[in-house]
């Protein structure tokens, strides 16, 4: 048997198998891709960009427990295929005020104009905050994990890119005060999370960056992960999501086929095995991931968890045909960005191009 296919118990919970759908903005409806995921043999998804705030764009949020209804559907029918469900906690990056202002003038206020400000917004966000105004927020993040607790969540994951990803980053934060030692505000959040919900699993994407080449602008430098990681285990992380950092493009988070520095499959593999060689916690592997064989080399090299997000949108059913050894049944995806990322900019439900065909 594969190792992906295996249990995998973490601080009291079990896996049914090591599986993962990655975080990944499916659009307006996302609950027939998630059925089709379940039944297709997933061990874990975690559900998106969850706000602990409002959102200011309609979308779901824990800052109360308005979007019950949706999460307990979610909850439902991934528990009766024995998956389990995560949630990924963020604070926006930006001014969510001046945005607000902004997207409540769209039409006279160009969506050029609106990024162009966000971009700016971003640069600067993290500096402007005031002590009080960051203790305030990761008391936000609490009562969203109490609120993600109450409804039946199995885990949470805490987005360490958007704000987290600023704070972390040499080139957003330049604070002078006690969170300007940027694993702080991570960590403290880890911290209240754990006091306010000390049972559940706290999983944290560690969004890594590169200076040579330099890509990802937020998170954490690969050369800091022996700083970083320790602290964060230490404040309460039971596992680790690695992923390439963002405040940048697209480009590079979500990479095409014809990315000219990203390519092939485990294209964020450096980036897992950088976390991986100073973490006591399991490590979670992502990017570009498809071919079961791959996968399971990449395992056996002692990674405990894999996630897949656009080759389980190109065929939902992956995790149940590379079980059963059926791999030539698999559609596999192109990485051609040419729906799936398309989805993420319009909100329309998120599709592929390989479905056209079949």
């Amino acid at each position: 048997m594969r190792k992906l296919f295996t249990p995998l118990s973490i601080k009291g919970a079990t896996l049914k198998n090591r599986l993962v759908f990655a975080p990944t903005t499916t659009g307006c409806d996302s609950l027939p891709l998630i059925e089709k995921l379940i039944e297709g043999n997933v061990g874990l998804i975690i559900l998106p960009d969850v706000s602990v705030i409002p959102s200011m764009l309609g979308m779901p949020s824990l800052d109360t427990l308005k979007w019950e209804s949706y999460f307990k559907q979610v909850l439902s029918l991934a528990h009766a295929h024995q998956c389990l469900v995560s949630v990924q906690l963020f604070h926006p990056e930006y001014d969510i005020r001046l945005m607000a202002q902004l997207y409540s003038r769209r039409g006279e206020v160009s969506s050029e104009e609106i990024h162009r400000q966000m971009g700016d917004s971003m640069k600067v966000y993290a500096d402007s905050l005031t002590t009080q105004e960051i203790e305030e927020i990761i008391e936000k993040f609490a009562i969203a994990a109490r609120n993600a607790s109450q409804i039946g969540f199995d885990m949470i994951q805490v987005h360490g890119d958007r704000l987290a990803g600023s704070f972390s980053s040499s080139l957003f934060n330049h604070r002078t005060d006690a969170f300007g030692q940027r694993p702080k505000f991570s960590c403290d959040i880890l911290t209240r999370i754990r006091k306010e919900v000390p049972e559940m699993i706290i999983d944290y994407k560690a969004a890594v960056r590169t200076e040579n080449p330099p890509l990802g602008k937020g998170g954490i430098l690969i050369d800091e992960l022996p700083q970083f990681i320790p602290q964060l285990e230490a404040a309460g992380a039971d596992l680790f999501h690695v992923a390439l950092a963002n405040h940048s493009t697209l480009r590079d988070t979500i990479p095409a086929a014809t990315h000219p520095l990203l390519k092939g499959e485990g294209c964020f593999l450096h980036l897992a095995r950088a976390v991986k060689a100073v973490a006591t916690k399991p490590v979670c592997v992502v990017g570009k991931l498809q071919h079961p064989d791959f996968i399971e080399q990449v395992m056996n090299e002692g990674f405990e968890l894999a996630a897949l997000s656009r080759q389980l949108i190109a065929d939902p059913a992956w995790g149940r045909k590379a079980e059963e050894n059926k791999t030539e049944e698999i559609l596999y995806c192109t990485y051609c960005n040419a729906r799936c990322v398309s989805s993420i900019m319009t909100g329309k439900p998120i599709s592929c191009i390989l479905h056209e065909k079949h």
